[in-house]
């Protein structure tokens, strides 16, 4: 009896009472709360001035990662080769309590996804940024490696229409725990103030490899903070080293004889003003010398022998290579790339083959948070329309290969699903889903379970001979009558 009980409470669906304010009730990234009308802050444009390996000091690893992502050369093109390989095509579609495709709700789902990405409203304001479900995807995946984790808002107007996904960056939240096993959201405004309650079920939230011991989320990238500030610390020492050794610069020689016979007899009899007289004549040889180019010609008396140090092995005296290889490696595994990506592949290509392949896996796996997040609010704005249903959603594989390449196995794809269509194990809209990503038009014919793989055309066995096609009436001749016999004559 009480599993009975159990059952028919499993497939309740209680709604909120009320939606949340129309216009949202958390501030966007880019909103500045003390400031609404002013002018949003504008970048300086000098980030690249920045040494990481002074700032990491006063800066926490939020601040810090912000600028890896833009002005370190592994981490940006670490981010830029993630986005790119997890870009890949979005399918969403809607199952019933029985695992079943609900095509009147996936009709509803895409009137919600035309609302979300399309605008109708002309009238009401003026300029209004209206980002497609792709760009959607690409800035939740660029918060997920910013930030190790996503939290967004359903918009939702006062008419009912699905407007908007709001981002909401993590690191402006603080998370509280005053009942057991239930976590609680709140956001604390970029210019002060009182925290503002996210306490409500149009706020969703999705992790990217989250410790279950922790509420705060980190960047995946953040273990490469400290491997970035010890090479551009090398880097900096190498430049310096390079500097005083590692190129060729001029040798003065100075007589101080000479100096001491040229020297004024009112100089020459104070020991102390002998002294000044020569620091002053050396320092102003130093001056003419240090403002020479390269091309220009260095003319002085038999008082002053010049010579060239470091001449034999200019830019040699230092084997920087192992140093930097190391750093190479640090930084790779801190990014979780692989050589091949950021070009630094020396292995075979069998081995860059490996390499490429788990990228691509990791790449996969940046996508499901995104999938589990768009499915929550997917699901979340069907069920206020009255459906009982669950929204799926999921991404195209990875694939490095080219589409021309990939025509073969697609086929071969095609036709094991339209087996498995002729035989019903599938239906007509599981097929159209794994071919095109949409469920059957109510155009297409039903064909799940008809059989229509087996139905051939009948062949008489009898009636086949090579001299049908001309490749076979090459090679026999007209007067063979061999050909067509299914029995050797005797």
């Amino acid at each position: 009896m009480a599993a009975t009980s159990l059952t028919s409470k499993l497939a309740q669906i209680v709604l909120p009472k009320k939606v949340a304010n129309p216009q949202g009730v958390a501030d966007s990234p880019t909103y500045q709360s003390n400031n609404p009308a002013n002018v949003l802050t504008v970048p300086q444009y000098q980030e690249h001035l920045t040494d990481i390996f002074a700032t990491r000091v006063t800066s926490d690893s939020k601040a810090l990662m912000e600028n890896l992502l833009i002005h370190d050369p592994d981490a940006s093109a670490s981010l830029n080769a993630y986005l790119t390989m997890s870009d890949t095509e979005i399918i969403s579609y809607v199952k019933d309590a029985n695992g079943q495709i609900d095509r009147n709700g996936q009709k509803v789902l895409n009137a919600i996804i035309d609302s979300l990405v399309t605008r109708y409203d002309y009238a009401s304001v003026g300029y209004l940024y209206k980002p497609t479900l792709r760009a959607i995807a690409e800035e939740l995946r660029y918060m997920l490696i910013l930030r190790g984790g996503i939290v967004s808002e359903a918009i939702i107007s006062k008419e009912g229409i699905f407007e908007t996904v709001r981002l909401i960056d993590p690191s402006s939240l603080e998370w509280f725990e005053r009942e057991n096993g239930r976590l609680v959201p709140e956001q604390v405004p970029s210019g002060g103030g009182t925290n503002k309650s996210l306490d409500y079920p149009t706020i969703f939230t999705s992790y990217f490899r989250q410790s279950p011991k922790s509420a705060y989320s980190y960047s995946p990238f953040v273990s490469a903070i400290n491997t970035v500030a010890a090479r551009q610390r090398i880097i900096n020492d190498l430049y310096r080293i390079m500097t005083l050794t590692g190129y060729p610069r001029l040798d003065i020689k100075v007589l101080e004889e000479v100096i001491n016979k040229n020297a004024p007899l009112d100089i020459k009899a104070d020991n102390a003003k002998l002294q000044q007289y020569i620091s002053n004549t050396i320092t102003s040889i130093s001056n003419t010398v240090s403002g020479l180019r390269a091309d220009q010609a260095f003319v002085h008396t038999d008082s002053i022998e010049a010579s060239v140090v470091n001449t034999k092995s200019a830019g040699m005296t230092l084997n920087i290579d192992p140093i930097i290889k190391t750093l190479n490696a640090q930084n790779q595994a801190a990014l979780r790339v692989m050589a091949t990506i950021l070009g630094r592949g020396e292995a075979g290509v069998n081995t860059a083959s490996v390499e490429a392949h788990l990228f691509a896996r990791n790449a996969e796996a940046l996508n499901l948070p995104i999938a589990e997040l768009f499915q929550q609010i997917f699901t979340f704005i069907l069920r206020l329309t009255g459906s009982t249903s669950q929204v799926i959603v999921k991404f195209r594989p990875v694939e490095m290969r080219p589409a021309t390449e990939l025509e073969a196995q697609l086929t071969l794809r095609q036709a094991r699903l339209l087996k498995d269509l002729s035989l019903g194990v599938i239906d007509d809209d599981e097929y159209h889903l794994e071919m095109f990503g949409r469920i059957r038009p109510d155009s297409a014919p039903i064909l799940s379970g008809t059989g229509f793989a087996d139905k051939g055309s009948v062949v008489d066995a009898g009636g086949i001979s090579p001299n049908n096609d001309p490749t076979g009436r090459s090679v026999s001749s007209a007067a063979d009558k061999s050909a067509k016999s299914n029995a050797v004559k005797k």
